[in-house]
């Protein structure tokens, strides 16, 4: 989205808390970076076992708070300033002392709706969200005054507007703008798979392995297929919360694990896939899914993922009502005996656009 915002002209600076090198695509833009807290946070989370180091809730709130405080010292006057939850209540202060109009803009659904939702699933294994899922009261309370500084709520599905609106942000203070994937790395390539019906079918599933994912709705689904011919293929960080579920599995479709992979890893990964499914409890978009678009890779994704919003029939893929291990494997079957590539733009430009216009005809008398 910066990118694109910069070839508008229409980014003031850009703050980032990846070091300079890792944005070296982007070298003609106004940024300016922050990263200690953040290299030593995913050292420590790549190659020190979870047992023996701060719990990623500690170190990714360490790392969000310190960078919060340092763009809270050095913004710089500009129309909008955009923050993420967890990592904007000093900045958003310094801001409105500077009279920038302030965003926040929401990757999820409100923090004490997800809490709610995610509850019964921790319940399950004994475990208590406030401590596993990082939605413990010190959290709460930052992203409450967060809340309370913002002027401009901006989302990218109606799932997380209709949990504002619930939340009783007003819907004219809401603005949604899709995500997009960078076409640099996610494209159809010149070797994409083109499926037959009876090939195997290549099964993808993408993204941190957390409860808050549904993983288990998808092991479930797949022992229930007991099809030898399928595969599965997970892709990113795996979490120990989801350790007795995926030891659990028993069926016949055969499950790769491969951890966490780089963006043209996975891009790669896409084009050699059949099927993206994702069958998370709750996902604000789901960046994966337009990622596999670009890549030409139909999708199939539960009633709670934000992306169903670019799901309108069965030209992109698939939703099925989250939880429901039935319908799951039937949208599964379905994609099996229909073979499907994904075409069309899904790049950044279009989001570009909504958020400018967005910014230019939100008038601040309602603030």
């Amino acid at each position: 989205m910066a990118v694109e915002l910069h070839r508008r002209g229409s980014l003031g600076t850009y703050y980032s808390g990846y070091p300079g090198w890792k944005l070296s695509s982007v070298s003609d833009m106004p940024v300016r970076c922050h990263s200690f807290r953040t290299l030593v946070t995913y050292a420590l989370h790549g190659h020190i076992p979870e047992r023996l180091r701060p719990s990623n809730r500690q170190l990714f709130r360490w790392q969000d708070e310190g960078f919060d405080h340092w763009v809270a010292k050095v913004l710089k006057p500009s129309n909008d300033f955009h923050g993420l939850p967890g990592q904007c209540r000093d900045s958003f202060r310094r801001a409105r002392h500077l009279g920038i109009r302030t965003v926040l803009n929401h990757a999820t659904g409100p923090a004490e709706q997800v809490a709610k939702i995610l509850q019964p699933e921790y319940d399950r294994l004994g475990m208590k969200v406030s401590e596993e899922g990082g939605y413990d009261q010190a959290n709460l309370s930052r992203i409450a005054e967060e809340f309370f500084l913002t002027d401009i709520h901006c989302c990218a599905s109606s799932i997380v507007r209709d949990q504002l609106i619930a939340g009783g942000v007003d819907e004219r203070r809401i603005w949604v703008v899709p995500y997009g994937a960078d076409p640099r790395i996610w494209n159809p390539g010149s070797h994409a798979r083109s499926r037959k019906p009876g090939d195997r079918l290549k099964i993808l599933f993408a993204g941190q392995l957390s409860l808050r994912k549904g993983i288990r709705f998808l092991l479930a689904a797949l022992e229930k297929a007991a099809n030898p011919t399928w595969q599965l293929d997970v892709y990113g960080p795996i979490s120990e919360e989801t350790r007795q579920d995926r030891a659990s599995y028993a069926g016949l479709v055969p499950v790769s694990y491969h951890g966490a992979v780089g963006q043209h890893e996975l891009a790669q990964a896409m084009r050699d896939s059949d099927l993206l499914v994702v069958p998370s409890l709750e996902e604000g978009f789901g960046l994966v899914v337009v990622q596999a678009f670009a890549c030409g890779l139909p999708c199939v994704v539960s009633s709670m993922v934000g992306a169903k919003d670019l799901i309108a029939d069965q030209t992109l893929g698939s939703i099925f009502p989250v939880g429901d291990v039935d319908c799951l494997l039937a949208a599964i079957e379905h994609r099996a005996d229909h073979p499907l590539r994904v075409t069309g733009d899904w790049g950044w430009a279009e989001p570009a656009n909504r958020m400018i216009a967005l910014s230019e005809t939100t008038t601040d008398t309602l603030l």
